[in-house]
């Protein structure tokens, strides 16, 4: 067998780029400061690449991007699955990744690898990538990672079961093209992820300019955050710790990620999207990013700004906090959820689109998006675009989707194109992480051309939630459409609360429209509609019940109404009163799980869920599987976009 000799050659390039980091408080990140840093790269004598041009940046409506060979060409909104339209998918919808035939193949062991007789090779040289025979591996990450090449697509494989500590972050290469990417992943037999321990402030970086880059079947711990762990570094001293971190500076352009099979746990991020500049064309789909936490900042599973992304069939579960918030405030001691904690923080988006993922448990809101209006211009504008959700779940925290932080001027909107469409909601507000009592689930505020439709908002079920709300629609928003949601199960205690299944608030707007949604509040307190801006307001065809006394179903600017009083007021002349006979009238996840023969528990769920890979697929794990179950029992309505 033909094999390449390993060769590391040490060349310490210092480059001492000035960089800052624009997040800001409001942004929901820890406002770090980046200091200039000296990149120490390896390279081999026949590798050399000159480097790309930076790239103009824009992120606005109108953001063109001049292409030409030296500069990076994707759109915003642009996602090359890689490979889903170049060599397909393999039956179970994984990514097929395939080597080029100048790639290098540099397989690490940790059980097995030596660093001193280490070889790399060939794919021709290799029968099957995942099952290379006998070879000659490397130990240790760093060693094989001084192997690859700047601009070409080179792969890591890790041995499936082996585990690494690394204690120093790892900046990794850009591979070639969209399709020739460099890529670290898994090779061998067994089920079980090559795990990499990190105590390092960040694991991978991908830094400004780097792009083409794949990682997959890989698990990320944080094992001195882990309280659980014999290696806790204890309370008090626990370090801030992101496993992927993607930075573009500003005025730059990259992107072109992958991110497929991973396990994310016990970071303070799990992944970090930041700096001044636009990252394009991230994929992050079918990981688990799961118990983020921090004692000394914010937390997130995920955070982005300026960012693109595709966020398809993940599951994020318990992101932001590891114990209930103490007392009233939002104190971080031993990992307290707080206000500022989310599964997902995505600022200052576009061309952003969540499809099919899991969210359960965060420290505050599943979805958490900015659109902050400069600080310096006292007037607002559109700050983030083109947003989708579909066909998400959302189970437990305080708040589904939030469309509507942070600074405000209240001059106008600062979200255009906005979808929110067939997800469910089951439970919003029970576990009370910060200690307060929301149940809001999804929270619209200064849209300019939206849709909030087909969705399931189902079953609280914590009666100290009484802060609850279906859908709200606040601030200065036009053209939005909210049609066929099912409201049910939303069991308002307190006959004072008065809060509403939807919610008009009274600033001005115009063209919204309010049509075809079912309103089922059995056993309930809480108004139907709260509408007190109704001029602009289209009511039509919705359907609606409430437990309430119905002289207070209805409200708008401090006086209620019952159905008859309202129509003449509102024009919701075609709406119906009723209740209606679901299939089932108390789906939820827990009795989901119960369906596929797990225990009604969350724990439970994760358990199993981790352990799933592209060798071991269990379609009962998706969201698919779950959307199916909820909306066989609430009428199977959905819409399209």
């Amino acid at each position: 067998m033909f094999k390449y000799k390993s060769l590391v050659f040490l060349l310490v390039m210092i480059g001492l780029t000035a960089c800052k980091s624009t997040p800001t408080e409001d942004d929901g990140s820890e406002n770090l400061a980046i200091t200039p840093i000296a990149t120490s790269e390896q390279t081999i004598t026949d590798s050399t690449s000159e480097p790309e041009a930076p790239v103009a940046s824009t992120a606005d409506t109108s953001s063109e991007y001049e292409t030409n060979q030296n500069e990076y060409s994707v759109q915003p909104g642009e996602f090359n699955l890689y490979p889903r339209e170049v060599n397909g998918w393999d039956e179970s919808g994984w990514s097929i990744i395939t080597p080029s035939e100048d790639s290098r193949l540099i397989y690490v062991s940790s059980s097995l690898g030596d660093d001193e007789t280490a070889e790399f090779y060939a794919p021709r040289d290799i029968a099957d990538v995942e099952d290379p025979g006998l070879i000659k591996p490397f130990k240790t990450i760093e060693a094989a990672h001084a192997n690859t090449r700047e601009g070409y697509p080179d792969w890591i494989l890790l041995h499936r079961g082996d585990v690494w500590e690394v204690h120093e972050k790892i900046q990794l290469n850009t591979g070639r093209s969209s399709t020739e990417r460099s890529v670290i992943t898994s090779y061998g037999s067994g089920e079980q992820r090559p795990m990499i321990k990190s105590d390092a402030n960040e694991t991978f970086r991908i830094w400004s300019y780097r792009r083409y880059i794949a990682i997959t079947g890989l698990a990320f711990y944080a094992y001195k955050r882990d309280p659980l762990s014999e290696n806790f570094s204890g309370w008090g001293q626990v370090s801030e710790s992101t496993a992927i971190r993607l930075y573009s500076p500003e005025n730059s352009v990259m992107g072109t990620v992958l991110l497929e099979n991973n396990d994310f746990n016990f970071f303070s991020k799990g992944v970090s999207i930041n700096g001044g500049g636009d990252v394009l064309d991230v994929v992050i789909r079918r990981n688990t990013i799961r118990n983020s936490y921090s004692e000394s900042s914010h937390s997130q599973g995920i955070y982005a700004i300026h960012a693109s992304v595709l966020l398809e069939e993940n599951i994020f579960d318990h992101n932001g906090w590891y114990k209930k918030q103490v007392g009233t405030g939002n104190e971080k001691d031993e990992g307290q959820g707080t206000m500022f904690n989310h599964n997902t923080y995505f600022a200052k988006s576009f061309k952003t689109k969540f499809i099919r993922n899991i969210f359960l448990r965060s420290s505050s809101i599943h979805n958490k998006w900015t659109a902050s209006s400069d600080l310096d211009s006292n007037i607002d504008s559109i700050k983030s675009h083109d947003l989708l959700m579909e066909d998400n779940v959302y189970v437990g925290g305080e708040i589904g989707i939030s469309a509507g932080g942070n600074r405000d001027y209240d001059t106008g909107p600062r979200w255009k194109d906005i979808t929110i469409i067939n997800n469910v909601m089951l439970a919003i507000g029970r576990d009370q992480p910060t200690n307060r009592t929301l149940g809001w689930n999804i929270d619209a505020n200064d849209w300019d051309g939206g849709l909030i439709c087909g969705n399931y908002i189902l079953h609280n079920d914590n009666s100290m939630v009484t802060n609850l709300y279906g859908i709200r629609l606040d601030g200065h928003s036009n053209d939005v459409v909210i049609s066929k949601n099912t409201i049910h199960g939303l069991i308002s205690p307190n006959p004072n609360s008065r809060v509403g299944a939807i919610s008009v608030d009274a600033d001005t707007k115009t063209n919204i429209r309010i049509s075809g949604n079912n309103i089922q509040l059995v056993d309930s307190n809480m108004r139907v509609l709260i509408a007190d801006q109704i001029d602009s307001v289209v009511f039509e065809e919705n359907k609606y019940f409430s437990d309430l006394d119905s002289a207070e179903w209805f409200h708008s600017r401090g006086v209620s109404y019952d159905i008859d009083t309202w129509r003449p007021v509102s024009g919701d002349t075609n709406s119906t009163i009723g209740k209606d006979s679901f299939l089932e009238p108390k789906r939820t996840f827990e009795t989901y799980l119960s369906s596929i023969g797990l225990a009604q528990s969350i724990d439970d769920f994760m358990e199993q869920a981790v352990n799933q890979s592209k060798d071991n697929w269990n379609p009962d794990f998706t969201a698919q599987a779950v959307l199916a179950y909820i909306r066989q029992a609430y009428g199977d309505m959905t819409c399209t976009h």
